[in-house]
Order: C-alpha cells, then sequence, then structure tokens
C-alpha cells in the first residue's frame, strides 16, 4: 500500500506511477486526515509506502500527524520505503520519516529524493515552461529507478541520524483574529473549491462571502494553487506569481 500528500500533484503523480508499477493500493493521506480516517490495513507481505513532498527539509505536519494517529494492522515487519518529492533537496527527510515510523514499530528500508517542480512560490517563483518540462522529463528517468529498487526490496538511502527538525509545524491559524497569511482578494467567485480540497478543513465560508481560515492548517497551498480565479495570496509574498498543477494528475475536486 502507498500512502501519499499530495497539494499539487507531484506526489500524486508519483505515488500513481510506483502503483502502477508494482500493482500496489494507493491511500490518500489528505482525505484520511479531512475525514478523521486512521485505519490502515496491510495484507500478507504488503509493502508500506509513504510518497509526500518535503516541507522545510522534513516532514509536512499532516504526514507527522497522520503516523502518529494511524491505526495499522497487518502489518509483520514488512518492507516500508518513503518516496520524497522536492525542489532540490530532501534534507532530513527521510530521517523524520525513519523517526516518526519507529515510535509506531516499522522499520523503514528505503528513502528516496525525488525532484521535480518546487512550488512554494512564498519563497520563489516558479520555473519558466521549458525548465518545467526539463525537470518533470528528469523526474520520469528518476522514477523509474525508485520503481526498479522498490520493485527489488532494495534497502539503502537510509539515515540512522536524528533529524533536526521532526515535522514543519501545522500551525492555527484564523483570519479573524489576524493570524493568517492565507487570504481571498476580490477576484474571489465563492465557489468553494478552496473549502472543498482543504485536507485540513480549516477553510470556512458561508454563501457568497469569501473563505475564511480558521484553525489548523499544514500550508501544503493547495488553495493557493488551484483556486480557478487565482483569488488566494499569501501575505504579501505571492502576488503577481505563477501558479503550479502537475499537468498530468487529475486531483480530487473535494474532500468533504
Amino acid at each position: 500500500m502507498i500512502l501519499y500528500f499530495t497539494a499539487t500533484g507531484n506526489s500524486l503523480y508519483a505515488a500513481e506511477k510506483i502503483a502502477k508499477a508494482t500493482g500496489d493500493r494507493l491511500f490518500d493521506i489528505g482525505r484520511a486526515v479531512r475525514r478523521g480516517e486512521y485505519k490502515v490495513s496491510l495484507g500478507e507481505n504488503e509493502p508500506l509506502g509513504f510518497v509526500f513532498p518535503v516541507y522545510a527539509w522534513t516532514l509536512p505536519g499532516i504526514v507527522e500527524l497522520f503516523i502518529r494517529k494511524m491505526e495499522l494492522e497487518g502489518y509483520t515487519g514488512q518492507y516500508a520505503f518513503g518516496v520524497f518529492t522536492c525542489g532540490e533537496s530532501a534534507g532530513g527527510t527521510v530521517a523524520a520519516l525513519g523517526q516518526a515510523l519507529s515510535k509506531r514499530g516499522v522499520a523503514l528500508h528505503y528513502g528516496a529524493p525525488l525532484v521535480m517542480v518546487d512550488n512554494y512560490i512564498i519563497w520563489s517563483h516558479l520555473p519558466p515552461p521549458e525548465r518545467i518540462e526539463k525537470i518533470l522529463g528528469a523526474a520520469d528517468a528518476a522514477l523509474e529507478r525508485i520503481i526498479a529498487a522498490v520493485s527489488a526490496r532494495e534497502r539503502k538511502g537510509i539515515s540512522a541520524k536524528k533529524p533536526e527538525m521532526p515535522c514543519l509545524p501545522i500551525e492555527e491559524v484564523s483570519t479573524a483574529a489576524g493570524r493568517s497569511k492565507l487570504y481571498a482578494t476580490d477576484k474571489c467567485t465563492a465557489c468553494g473549491l478552496c473549502r472543498a480540497i482543504c485536507p485540513m478543513g480549516c477553510i470556512r465560508q458561508s454563501g457568497n462571502a469569501r473563505p475564511q481560515w480558521e484553525g489548523l492548517c499544514t500550508q501544503c497551498l493547495a488553495c493557493l494553487h488551484r483556486c480557478p480565479a487565482g483569488a488566494i495570496e499569501w501575505a504579501g509574498d505571492t502576488a503577481g506569481k505563477k501558479r503550479y498543477v502537475h499537468p498530468k494528475v487529475s486531483l480530487p475536486a473535494s474532500y468533504e
């Protein structure tokens, strides 16, 4: 089984490619957390894989939360692996995943970074289209090597070091109290997509009003990148910047 978390499709693309080649089942962490469903049941000899993006060189808070609450059934020491989509480097992500799983009695056997399009546009801009195409092409080649390694049950890429940061912490946000840097501009059409796809369920909206961010946010930026009107911004850091969704995936329209 491959447990994946995705916001803009990079990790979903990788998870789907691996699953197609290995015959593994897919499990959406974002949907599970939104619905409070933490049960994972493995079959005999079924591997346990994780595919997710790197946040600040470590685990996304939502992935750490899921692993901490995971109700794992049928685990008898099966092969466990992690694939981490990133802009340049996975940093301490493999150590962070290894530590999180170790706390649940699971041993991590393989970990690999997968360089894809860096879409954390709070800190940077998206590459130009021709560069994006090259990055995604190189990612396909790297994925083939990862698939071969996972299929062969290779054991490598594991770090025994203690991670500097176990995860990027989940933040308490509130539009009303001024603790949220996410907001909707007057371009908002009140379509409700951002609310429906938020894995943390931290977006509130009534009628034709603009969305409000209230509760726990994992900073995935799915709302910002996928807003069809381009109406969602992060403080003053994303205005005028292009948004990104992987061109070859179909992302869920709702977790509700």
